[in-house]
């Protein structure tokens, strides 16, 4: 028997995948030909597994049309007499059955997929996401029948045990918002998974709803029967139809099974889950503002607290996880907690599903342990330490982080020392012909455009980082202006509404630390070096520990706490001269190189 898997994802329908689906149709042999999602390799795409009688499941990538015979031709022949045709079709292969094809790989061993721990996306790329039954035959609902056996205290301290955090950005702990829900005293309480994926560069969350809706499903049904939620919400964006079209099928062959509804399995428990689309505003990836837009209003923030916890959706209490989260649930509950922090680093347990784009080769999604370094990623992608100039962490509001970098570990405090976050999981590779100011503006505009306008150190202040940068590119920028920057940036995350604001500056902060020399090089004054200072020094008679020098130091070369007397690390020290500039106590000396009679000029100006 010859069963044929085609990869239907976004990425392989962009590719051509449909067509090849319909050619398999079209030979008019005896064939099973089923849809699947994506195992996650983009580039790969459009990928076509097959599986012969016992023999080991065999894997082509790129396939077009017109290769589909052949392939056909090579099952054909190993079930006739188990002889091999063709090799050169065949790209990997996955384990169980007998071996055939002894020179090709196993797709684990591949440079893509050597590294990855498959758990949350194990089934992608090899159920059919529009069949419930091949779910339910690989274990699926296993962890749902369990959980309503068990108190909802009990799965809510297992998650706690876990030490699960939110997948969606800010990587809160996802047992204590469970409990804060769980608190509350109401006569209702909403349960909302956060589909709004908005990030450039991010697709994990997509590809995880196309690929195996119904772990988000069972995820869902899970967390509302521990947090006492009885009506849930899946809020997505309209620039998904495939996902939609999947969910929309999902939920109703949930229900019709009597995964969702009333009475679910016979139990007391009854849910009810609908899915809302919304228009593709990447603020609504915000708590407050996805509520609002659930609600019929503008997708703008709200100030907290109140949080969503206490008073939510239609000012109930609500939880909010994202999708990754609630489809690492299921197998928590399955596994256990102490299994689950078996993965990961001891502050971050688990896998993360990271999206890689930009300049890499091998471009897709990953499922790796929290805690690997960067640079195993970088290896993913295709790319050599010496092919990567930057790396971009977390979205346009995440931060940029250079070569050097590539040791840190991918994990919440690991990014953290670098000034990146991890965000939702988008990873775009920057390569050396890249211009890191143009990389900025790049981000700077989107996050204008997709600005709710609510608050106005957001509106204005991203606007005017992106005309300041600008400036600098266009080469009539001065050290000033990367001190108005400064400013600009510790305004936005000081006092702006929601996250898109506070995260802004990200990218611009992390790319004056990590890539200074952009900006001496786009600076006339910085690049001529004129007038050639030879130090900085501080003066620790007028020090008063201000700490504003330090904060402005793009190469954190001056050391000392607040209300300390600082000093300048001479070997650290690019003499930029935004320190001199800063302190308000002229307690910064700046010692000169003598200069010849063509520079008076900038020198009186300088004084």
């Amino acid at each position: 028997m010859i069963s044929i898997r085609v990869g239907l994802g976004s990425a392989g329908i962009s590719s051509g995948a449909m067509d090849v689906y319909k050619k398999f149709f079209e030979l008019g042999r005896d064939l099973s030909v089923y849809k699947t999602g994506e195992m996650g390799a983009s580039f790969l795409a459009p990928v076509v597994e097959m599986k012969v009688d016992n023999y080991e499941t065999l894997i082509f990538a790129n396939v077009k049309p017109e290769q589909c015979y052949r392939i056909v031709s090579i099952g054909e022949r190993l079930s006739k007499d188990g002889r091999e045709i063709w090799p050169k079709l065949v790209y990997a292969k996955r384990r169980g059955g007998s071996p055939i094809f002894k020179n090709k790989p196993y797709i684990e061993e591949t440079p893509f997929f050597k590294g990855q721990v498959k758990l949350v996306s194990a089934r992608c790329g090899i159920i059919n996401p529009e069949s419930i039954e091949d779910y339910h035959s690989s274990g699926g609902f296993s962890a749902l029948a369990k959980a309503l056996t068990m108190k909802p205290e009990e799965i809510i301290e297992e998650v706690k045990r876990s030490g699960l955090r939110g997948r969606g950005g800010g990587g809160f702990p996802a047992g204590e918002k469970w409990a804060a829900v769980r608190r509350q005293e109401s006569s209702q309480k909403y349960l909302i998974c956060n589909f709004d994926e908005g990030d450039p560069g991010a697709f994990m969350n997509r590809a995880l709803v196309e690929s195996d809706p119904f772990a988000v499903i069972e995820g869902i049904v899970i967390a509302a029967y521990a947090v006492g939620a009885s009506e849930a919400f899946i809020y997505t964006r309209s620039e998904y139809p495939l996902a939609v079209e999947r969910l929309e099928k999902a939920l109703e062959d949930a229900r019709t099974a009597g995964i969702i509804g009333n009475n679910i399995l016979n139990s007391e428990f009854s849910i009810n889950i609908s899915l809302e689309i919304g228009a593709g505003a990447f603020v609504c990836g915000e708590e407050t503002a996805l509520i609002s837009s659930i609600e019929g209003r503008a997708g703008r923030p709200r100030p907290r607290p109140p949080y969503p916890s206490e008073k939510g959706l239609f000012g109930m209490p609500t939880l909010i996880n994202n999708v990754e989260t609630l489809a690492n649930i299921p197998l928590i509950i399955e596994n256990g907690a102490e299994w689950f922090r078996g993965f990961g680093s001891k502050s971050s347990p688990g896998t993360k599903m990271f999206s890689i784009s930009g300049d890499a080769p091998l471009s897709g999604y990953v499922e790796v342990p929290l805690g690997i370094p960067l640079l195993k990623v970088a290896e993913m992608a295709g790319l050599r330490e010496q092919d990567v100039k930057a790396v971009q962490l977390g979205g346009p509001s995440g931060g940029l982080v250079s070569r050097s970098h590539l040791s840190i570990p991918l994990d919440y405090e690991g990014i953290q020392g670098a000034e990146a976050i991890i965000g939702s999981g988008g990873i775009v590779f920057v390569g050396n012909k890249r211009q890191i100011l143009e990389t900025i503006q790049h981000g700077l505009k989107f996050l204008i455009s997709e600005s709710c306008g609510r608050c106005t150190p957001c509106r204005e202040g991203i606007f005017r980082m992106s005309e300041t940068i600008q400036k600098i590119q266009d080469g009539n920028g001065t050290p000033e202006d990367v001190l108005n920057l400064y400013g600009l940036s510790n305004t936005l995350k000081d006092t702006s509404l929601c996250g898109l604001g506070r995260t802004a500056p990200n990218l611009v902060l992390s790319s004056i630390r990590n890539f200074f020399s952009e900006y001496e090089s786009a600076i006339r004054e910085w690049r001529g070096k004129l007038p050639n200072v030879l130090s900085y020094e501080i003066d620790p008679s007028r020090c008063n520990g201000c700490h504003l020098c330090s904060l402005v130091c793009p190469k954190k070369a001056i050391s000392g706490g607040r209300l300390e007397v600082h000093r300048i690390e001479p070997d650290l020290c690019v003499r930029c001269g935004l320190c001199y500039r800063q302190c308000p106590y002229s307690a910064i000396k700046e010692n000169l190189a003598e200069r010849d009679s063509r520079l008076k000029i900038e020198i009186g100006q300088r004084k």
